[in-house]
Formats: structure tokens, sequence, C-alpha cells
């Protein structure tokens, strides 16, 4: 139970960082390509824990793909978040 509240709880606070990103993102263009910047470096992150993820998840010892779904789970939280907030104001 523990567990899942420290994961919604990271979640949520991802999704609200992200969220001011994009909110900020649309009034300010620097920040802009900031956006731009952290989401190709996510996709980066996501495309090396496609192939070296059984590597990072056996010296972990966490379960098959965990490294993956960690990666995506963040990247679709940064995109939901700036999204929200992009389209909000």
């Amino acid at each position: 139970m523990f567990k899942m509240a420290r994961l919604l709880t990271f979640g949520g606070l991802g999704l609200a960082i992200s969220s001011f990103l994009g909110l900020m993102a649309r009034q300010l263009p620097p920040l802009s390509a900031g956006m731009w910047t952290i989401f190709l470096i996510l996709a980066a992150i996501v495309f090396v824990a496609y192939f070296a993820g059984p590597l990072l998840d056996a010296y972990f010892g966490w379960q098959e793909d965990t490294t993956l779904g960690i990666a995506i789970g963040i990247a679709g939280t940064y995109i939901l978040g700036g999204a929200i907030g992009w389209l909000i104001s």
C-alpha cells in the first residue's frame, strides 16, 4: 500500500511540474524550446531503456521490463502534463 501511495505521489508531482512547465511555455517562448529539449532527452532515455533495460533489471534485481516501464511512464506523464498546461492557458 505504501509503494502505491509513493508511486501516486511521484506521479502527481510529475504531472503538476510538467503541467506548470507547459503553462509557462505557452507564455514564454524560450521555455517552449526547453520543453522540447526535455522531451528529446526523455525519448532518448526510453530508447536506451529499450536496449539496456534487461541489463539494468538484472543488476537491480527487478522484474523483466521494469526499467522500460518506468521510462515510458515518466515520458508519458511529462507529455500528458505538458499538454494539459499548454491547453489550459
